[in-house]
């Protein structure tokens, strides 16, 4: 559960889903510093339409890290 005061900030998006895989991506502002931000690329293994494995890796990045990974990976 997310603090009062931060829990307008979270966004959650699938970003690759088939039969057997999906990749979600879900990001919110921490308490502190100000400015920086908890990502967890979250990847779910399927079987049947339900999650059967999980692997979450996290990162804490400023908003000017987050477009510098965005522009790398779009590069």
């Amino acid at each position: 559960m997310l603090h009062e005061s931060i829990k307008d900030t979270y966004t959650e998006q699938v970003i690759k889903e088939n039969e057997a895989f999906r990749l979600v991506l879900k990001k919110h502002e921490v308490l502190s510093p100000k400015g920086l931000f908890s990502i967890d690329m979250e990847q779910q293994s399927l079987r049947e339409g339900k999650v059967t494995d999980t692997a979450v890796y996290n990162f804490f990045m400023t908003k000017e890290e987050m477009a510098t990974l965005a522009s790398a990976l779009t590069a």
